[in-house]
């Protein structure tokens, strides 16, 4: 009788061994993915000022794959490619909302494009306060990566025909948000200064939505 409660002990003292083994080797190829992707990440190209793009198509946030219309002669495109869980662009956002919203006063359209899909897109930018029609995710990796677009943040200037104009690259400091603003003949300051006024969700598509509210922000 001992015998058998012995060997009873033994095969769950066996069953946990084999159970946190199993757990310890699942971490461990999470942390493998996690570096092999930031590797990745730092190994792909990054884009520059004078790159012609030829396309760039992502998800809509209705599931609708949709292809960006490259800018007029005389107009510009903003587009700032970001990923929700990316802390260079969660530091980036409240500069960006700013940016954003002086921009659309002046007629430039600001395209977001996150990285990651759909759902996780669209609750960042419910929290965060963009606007959905003007945002894709998940887009195509290779073409992303093909432009130079894998790595995140960006924030680059399209002008006429799909030339990139400017980009400011990764977490932007007080000097770069200064050269940034400066190029749309604004500045930082004044810019920070208008959105405490108006509050820190400008567009009305905030996390805090109603669901009439959350209809218009679609």
């Amino acid at each position: 009788m001992s015998g058998t409660k012995a060997k009873s002990r033994f095969n769950k003292g066996m069953e946990i061994f084999l159970w946190l083994a199993g757990l310890g080797v699942l971490a461990e190829n999470i942390v493998l993915f996690r570096q092999n992707l930031h590797l990745k990440e730092a190994l792909a190209p990054q884009i520059s000022a004078g790159t012609q793009l030829q396309m760039l198509a992502g998800l809509a946030l209705d599931g609708r794959l949709e292809q960006v219309a490259l800018p007029a002669a005389d107009s510009e495109l903003l587009i700032i490619t970001f990923s929700p869980g990316c802390p260079a662009c969660q530091a980036n956002q409240d500069g960006w909302m700013r940016l954003a919203s002086t921009l659309e006063q002046k007629g430039v359209r600001v395209l977001w494009v996150s990285r990651d899909p759909i759902e996780i897109t669209r609750n960042y930018c419910m929290k965060h306060g963009i606007s959905l029609s003007d945002t894709l995710a998940d887009p195509s990796y290779r073409t992303f990566a093909q432009l130079g677009l894998a790595r995140v943040p960006n924030t680059l200037l399209v002008g006429a025909g799909g030339r990139v104009e400017k980009v400011w690259a990764g977490r932007l400091d007080q000097a770069g948000w200064n050269t940034m603003f400066a190029n749309f003949g604004e500045q930082w300051e004044t810019a920070s200064s208008l959105q405490s006024q108006v509050g820190a969700n400008p567009t009305g598509c905030g996390s805090e939505l109603s669901q009439t509210s959350a209809k218009g922000c679609r």
